[in-house]
């Protein structure tokens, strides 16, 4: 097999390579140099020799991948190195193309967590990203291709789908892979200092905050606008969404207000008694204090209420 004559330590160790899981050759003979790197000091110092070794025949298809099992490209590798393929480190499985290029799963993985990076200045707080979902590698069958990655839509705790385009030079789309990646978002917010009940005025007493994993808590209430009455109950440093939260009415029932009415020639003001909740601009229904009689009023103002 032409095997180069190679050295051992004085301590018996042997050299030892890892074998990548994607590769791109260049042929016509596929070398060790290309399929596989030192990992000790042993095959660094011996690696100009080692990776000189050849194997099989490349494939005379450019740009085809070709993948084998780990059993099978022992046996490949066995038949021309002998008892060194011992000396390897070898995946799962290997997948190889005569020309072109590839990127691997880390260098792929790598790229998508820098293009997502910049994107994390919008959520706040801490965000690490987890559980990826993507191709093993993508293999393009020119050099000159590229990667494309964007989002249709903007970064999100929980799931974000990230879609990968293979380009060539002129802007044709060669390639369309997808992949999953969960963002972990950590914000401190508002919670829950003490239990709170359905109608219960929300004053800055009864908010606290938490440092919570947005992924796993949607719609939080981020401690702006208001007034604001709980809508319901909360216990004790639950965090707020906005599904506890409903603004205060204007007028509340049972409400003492004035209840003011207006003619063409004369306007009077009486008290009464809010019968409903309204807002701005709605109508609700009060009580005369001094009639007892009820009438349908516009609210006009925080404690007036107007009837023509």
């Amino acid at each position: 097999m032409g095997l180069p004559v190679l050295t051992v330590a004085a301590n018996g160790s042997a050299w030892q390579a890892m074998v990548r899981d994607a590769v791109c050759v260049e042929g016509p003979n596929v070398l060790l140099g290309e399929i596989a790197d030192p990992v000790n000091d042993m095959a660094q110092s011996q690696w100009k020799t080692l990776s000189t070794i050849k194997l099989w025949k490349a494939s005379t298809k450019p740009g085809r991948p070709v993948t084998v099992s780990r059993g099978k490209l022992k046996k490949v590798l066995h038949h021309y190195m002998g008892d060194l393929v011992n000396n390897l480190v070898l995946p799962s499985q290997m997948t190889v193309q005569t020309g072109g290029q590839v990127i691997s799963g880390e260098q792929l993985k790598a790229r998508v967590v820098a293009f997502l990076t910049p994107r994390t200045k919008d959520l706040g707080g801490e965000v690490d990203f987890k559980n990826f979902q993507m191709p093993r590698q993508i293999f393009f069958p020119n050099q000159y291709d590229s990667l494309s990655i964007s989002m249709r839509d903007d970064l999100k705790p929980g799931r974000n789908q990230i879609k990968l385009h293979g380009v060539t030079p002129d802007g044709k789309i060669i390639l369309r892979k997808s992949c999953v990646v969960f963002a972990n978002v950590w914000k401190a917010v508002p919670v829950a200092a003490q239990p709170l009940n359905r109608f219960e005025r929300l004053t800055r007493d009864k908010v606290s905050f938490q440092r919570v994993n947005l992924a796993y808590k949607r719609d939080v209430w981020d401690g702006t606008g208001g007034p604001w009455r709980m809508a319901r109950t909360l216990g004790r440093g639950q965090p707020f969404t906005l599904a506890h939260l409903e603004l205060i009415p204007l007028i509340e029932k049972g409400e003492h207000v004035h209840l003011m009415y207006r003619g063409k020639k004369v306007q009077l003001t009486v008290k009464a008694e809010a019968l409903g909740e309204a807002g701005m601009g709605q109508q609700v229904a009060v009580r005369n204090l001094q009639s007892k009689k009820t009438v349908l009023a516009t609210v006009i103002s925080d404690d007036t209420v107007l009837v023509r």
